[in-house]
């Protein structure tokens, strides 16, 4: 993680357009990281005129817009409104204009595209607002093919608005490869591979870094020099931190608090929405290398960042190591269990999700106290495959290397002594299956006051006995003094 001020006011920038002389090109697109949070824009479009060939303004830009949503992950909608581009209105459109909001334009200045930035924790600043404002003293016509055409007066305003929107989705310059992106107007008329590269770079959803499912209690790892860098999940960056990441959803609104301890590692806490935009990040204090950070989150998909710094800020601490994490979350329903898995590894469209309460359904959490009673409880909605079949569901606990399997009895018994997958119930199958585990159990009636048990839930065909459909994510239930 990089150090930076986080109270800085909106960033504006022109990214200047074509000059008039053409260039020769040759190799990659150039990216900062900047872009914006979602690949997706409203951009307002409305211009009076037709240029000499008789094509609109409005339609060459329009299908400048349509040729990076076709051929990119970037998606422009269209809002058929003029807006004036000069105001930092939160509003994204083009229109032509004598002036550059207030100065005159570069005698060799086609169009500018002025982009605003908001402040960010991890990564490049978000792009937040693009405008563009083309030069209404020059002469601009519609056409393709070669930028110099006998009887054709003018330049190609589709070219221009191809190059302007590559500014807007958040592409420099490029100087040695053939793109619309080069400095200097020529007779590329059409995005070339090196601009799509560039977007896809930016916009194509994959992720560089490995993801774990986060299972809410504690996790043990290490950041070193074998990790993911923060520069590979954020692209064009310059902070080389280490990072590992871990994905949780949320079908409840609740709080997650989390503890980031090491002895070692100068430890921060990060949590990301599901477009890897920072949504809270941990207020480190006190003189320990360790990290704290509690938010309260609305349903959606998050990404939990364990991180450190590229330069320490408590000199005591380091820039790698181990470090353990401890999460706790409070919901108002139960929540998904990561990804589905299968035993020979067959594909299952299934989705597991579970819960602890200590509040008769109103609070779900993974922390509880010896004294409470607790109910347990998990849904499986099916693959829809699957439904109406014959079958059989699974309930096992994993306590330390033991594994108990719940029986048709309601009791725990010890799959070592048996070898066979014992069912907790056999039925035929139905798109929903909800699963009470046990109710009213209050570990310190069992002696119990402090242990670790992970549950797992799962389902099974008869036509297929040895198969066994599972979540990988364990729900945990945590009992402590």
């Amino acid at each position: 993680m990089s150090r930076i001020q986080l109270s800085f006011t909106a960033l504006a920038f022109p990214a200047l357009a074509f000059l008039f002389a053409s260039a020769t090109q040759v190799s990659a697109f150039e990216i900062n990281g900047r872009k914006w949070p979602t690949g997706e824009i409203e951009f307002y479009v409305d211009m009076e005129g037709v240029a000499a060939t008789g094509i609109s303004w409005n339609t060459a830009f329009i299908a400048a817009m349509d040729e990076w949503s076709e051929e990119t992950s970037f998606n422009f909608i269209l809002r058929d409104e003029n807006r004036d581009p000069c105001p930092n209105d939160g509003l994204n459109s083009v229109d032509f204009s004598l002036e550059f909001c207030g100065t005159e334009f570069n005698e060799s200045t086609l169009a500018v595209t002025i982009r605003r930035f908001e402040p960010a924790i991890l990564g490049e600043p978000p792009i937040v607002e693009a405008n563009v404002i083309v030069n209404q003293n020059k002469e601009f016509n519609v056409f393709d093919g070669p930028i110099s055409q006998f009887q054709i007066k003018g330049l190609d305003f589709r070219r221009v608005a191809l190059h302007e929107l590559g500014h807007v989705i958040g592409l420099e310059h490029e100087t040695n490869a053939s793109a619309i992106m080069a400095p200097n107007i020529g007779d590329v008329d059409r995005l070339q591979a090196d601009d799509i590269a560039g977007a896809e770079e930016l916009y194509d959803g994959v992720i560089d870094c490995a993801v774990s499912d986060l299972a809410f209690g504690s996790i043990s790892n290490a950041l070193d020099s074998t990790d993911c860098r923060v520069s590979e999940l954020y692209p064009g960056s310059s902070d080389f931190s280490p990072i590992d990441l871990y994905r949780f959803t949320l079908t409840s609104s609740g709080v997650l608090n989390l503890n980031m301890s090491s002895a070692t590692l100068d430890s921060v806490l990060l949590i990301a929405d599901e477009n890897l935009q920072i949504v809270a990040a941990a207020d480190k204090s006190g003189n320990q290398c360790d990290s704290e950070l509690s938010q309260f989150l609305q349903p959606g998909t998050y990404f939990l960042l364990a991180n450190t710094f590229n330069v320490p800020v408590k000199t005591s601490c380091g820039i790698a190591g181990d470090y353990q994490i401890e999460a706790e979350l409070s919901s108002s329903g139960i929540n998904p269990l990561g990804t589905s898995a299968s035993l020979t590894g067959a594909a299952a469209n299934a989705i597991f999700s579970g819960g602890i309460s200590a509040s008769n359904g109103v609070t779900f959490k993974n922390q509880f106290l010896p004294s409470q009673s607790l109910d347990i409880s998990a849904r499986i909605d099916l693959d829809p495959k699957h439904v109406g079949q014959p079958g059989f569901l699974v309930v096992a606990a994993l306590i330390d290397e033991q594994i108990l399997l719940l029986n048709t009895l309601g009791q725990f018994v010890d799959f070592a002594a048996t070898g066979v997958i014992v069912p907790a119930s056999s039925k035929t199958l139905a798109a929903v299956e909800e699963i009470s585990v046990v109710q009213g159990l209050v570990p310190a009636s069992l002696g119990i006051d402090e242990t670790l048990v992970s549950f797992f839930f799962g389902y099974g065909l008869d036509s297929s006995p040895g198969e066994l459909y599972y979540h990988l994510t364990p729900l945990n239930l945590i009992v402590f003094p």
